[in-house]
């Protein structure tokens, strides 16, 4: 297990930038890279579905509507039917019309699903959340050296320290972060994330929370193959990050983007491997190719869960499939 010894943030510098060429070469399409050895099945008590359409959605369609957003809101809360099985609805809080829609929603007093604000690792941000009445955010913290050290001009050691301070300032404001790292499957997992989570984990241990990690496959690389190495197979990620990171099943998500067309087939992988939540938007909508589908996520969880068909309320589903066709979404 690594363990952070001496400076805290020393290990974070470590092999960096590593761009991971022989993965990712510039004059040809990805490799996948594969162990001797299969990751085992780790399928979590308790599945969970989370829903982005409000903030990842409305990057592909800009103006969904605030009384649409609203309705669509109760509908994903009618077929949870008091389950827990759809866990959250993450919001942008960029605009005005995204205020409104976060407002109308807390109004609604649901239990699930919450109400979650998305911001980037900017203090006044974590503010407007605060200013809303929210009591939980998801902070972007891309984890991959393309985003470090070629789109922010910075080093792993530089970015950390400003994430550390996010996060010890959304406590400050009595907010529980979730810690979105971003394009994780180009990122170097063993001499970044590993380390990053355990300073984290080091950092919060005297808080009394638990924090959240949202494992995003911004390029939509990730792969479910049990062989797949590390950063691009899914199953070896989870696992990798349960082992040394001890994190719980609870404490995982995945977010996967759907460019190689994997985003439902890893969203049901992360389930299978280690992750409570996976994240999904209606029709799967969202940034260039969208993310995994509400629609088909639902069904792939009762599959998995057999239980569970019996406890949502599918005439509500019937419902918002009808009433999203009206809004050709």
């Amino acid at each position: 297990m690594i363990k952070i010894e001496n400076d805290e943030y020393e290990i974070l510098s470590r092999n960096a930038p590593n761009y991971f060429k022989d993965i990712f070469p510039y004059t040809s399409i990805p490799k996948i890279p594969f162990e001797d050895t299969p990751v085992s099945l780790d399928i979590p008590e308790t599945l969970c579905i989370s829903d982005s359409t409000f903030r990842e959605g409305q990057q592909a369609i800009s103006y969904i509507g605030e009384d649409n957003v609203e309705r669509i809101f109760e509908y994903f809360h009618y077929i949870d039917n008091e389950t827990g099985t759809i866990e959250y609805s993450e919001f942008f809080l960029y605009t005005n019309y995204h205020r409104r829609c976060v407002e109308k929603c807390l109004k609604k007093g649901f239990k699930f699903p919450r109400v979650v604000g998305w911001v980037r690792s900017k203090k006044e941000e974590l503010k407007t959340a605060k200013e809303l009445g929210l009591e939980e955010v998801g902070i972007l913290m891309p984890a991959s050296d393309y985003h470090i050290y070629k789109k922010f001009g910075k080093t792993r050691l530089e970015v950390a320290k400003e994430y550390i301070d996010i996060i010890e300032e959304a406590l400050a404001l009595n907010l529980k972060p979730r810690i979105h790292l971003e394009d994780i499957t180009r990122a170097d997992i063993q001499n970044f994330v590993i380390p990053f989570i355990m300073l984290i984990e080091s950092k919060t241990k005297n808080e009394g929370i638990e924090i959240r990690y949202k494992l995003c496959d911004t390029l939509g690389l990730g792969v479910p193959y049990e062989y797949a190495s590390l950063p691009r197979g899914v199953p070896r990620l989870i696992n990798v990050l349960r082992l040394h990171c001890g994190l719980s099943h609870q404490r995982l998500e995945w977010h996967g983007h759907n460019d190689f067309y994997k985003a439902q087939a890893n969203a049901v992988c992360a389930w299978l491997f280690g992750a409570s939540t996976a994240n999904c938007c209606i029709r799967g909508v969202g940034e260039r190719t969208g993310i995994a589908s509400f629609e088909i996520l639902i069904l792939d969880l009762i599959q998995i869960k057999e239980e569970l068909g019996k406890k949502l309320n599918f005439e509500a589903y019937w419902e918002l499939e009808e009433y999203v066709k009206r809004l050709e979404l």
